[in-house]
């Protein structure tokens, strides 16, 4: 649970910072009558507040099937992606076209049903597909077929889950830990060791490690990719400023992972296997993950944010 909340802290404080700039969170809800009283009646008879309420749920119950699962990993980029969906609809709530037809709310009903029905047996393909089912019928419930264009965004996010799963599968295909030994060695003979790549064997005077798939840095480059990507749904940065901020964040994610491989190394030729084990396990990796979002963070601020004011950066992004 720490490492959950650890993750969360690390990679909520550049979205964190942006959310401020972009708006202030605070709903006026309607609740005193004249005499200054609770009016309950009036509240529930808005539709906005069942959906509010219908959209809560199922984030709720997405995030609590994720957490079953123990996929940290997934937790936490959900959450981001959710917190990232509800920032993007509240910049632009008062546009927002709440007027569906019957067809339109059947099929939309239909879809969260079967969303909630296909997750009661939770599978990673299932709750990477859950976003995108349930957010789709709640907007067809919303605004019907006719309004589904406007939500381009919010749809390319709820499918983000999906696409990182390809990304996945797409940079496993490669000879990544092959990269990663190069680059490893690389590091250390920089520095000035004396050290023998066979492979994806890294051989020190009086020690080796070997570069496993879950040590090539796959779950850190697309853990970069998925921030980068909210952060300019975030800021309204040029295209180009997207292919370059995604480029640093991949890099970023790489290379960092490729120093924890070379002072695993390092660890292992001077004989020391308590820091060995614990840079090696989840929590030693989770703080690299930390040093690669705030790196990026520090990248954005100076190359993005610090540029802009709230009034200028809630107007670029509705």
């Amino acid at each position: 649970m720490r490492s959950r909340i650890a993750v969360l802290r690390s990679q909520l404080g550049l979205v964190n910072y942006v959310l401020v700039l972009k708006t202030n969170l605070f709903v006026n809800f309607p609740i005193e009558n004249k005499r200054g009283e609770m009016d309950w009646t009036k509240s529930l008879q808005k539709i906005e507040y069942w959906l509010v309420a219908l959209s809560c749920g199922l984030v709720v119950l997405h995030l609590t099937l994720i957490d079953k699962s123990q996929n940290e990993n997934l937790f936490s980029t959900a959450t981001l992606i959710w917190l990232t969906i509800g920032s993007l609809l509240w910049d632009r709530r008062k546009k927002l076209i709440l007027e569906s037809d019957t067809a339109s709310t059947f099929v939309g009903m239909i879809l969260v049903v079967l969303t909630i029905v296909r997750n009661l047996t939770t599978t990673d393909s299932s709750l990477r597909l859950f976003p995108l089912i349930a957010g789709v019928g709640v907007i067809l419930i919303a605004s019907g077929f006719k309004s589904l264009k406007s939500y381009g965004k919010e749809i390319i996010l709820l499918s983000l889950l999906l696409f990182l799963r390809l990304v996945t599968i797409a940079l496993n295909a490669f000879d990544l830990p092959l990269l990663t030994a190069k680059v490893s060695a690389f590091m250390l003979w920089f520095v000035g060791f004396d050290v023998v790549r066979q492979g994806v064997v890294i051989a020190l005077p009086t020690g080796r490690v070997e570069v496993y798939g879950a040590c090539s840095g796959v779950e850190s480059i697309v853990l970069m990719l998925c921030i980068a990507i909210l952060f300019f749904f975030l800021i309204s940065i040029s295209h180009w400023q997207k292919v370059i901020c995604i480029a640093i964040a991949v890099a970023l994610g790489f290379m960092v992972n490729a120093f924890r491989v070379a002072l695993l190394a390092f660890f292992v030729d001077v004989q020391q296997p308590k820091a060995f084990e614990y840079w090696h396990s989840d929590d030693g990796s989770l703080s690299f993950a930390i040093v690669s979002v705030f790196m990026f963070g520090i990248f954005c601020w100076f190359v993005y944010v610090r540029h802009l004011n709230p009034s200028s950066a809630m107007e670029k992004g509705k």
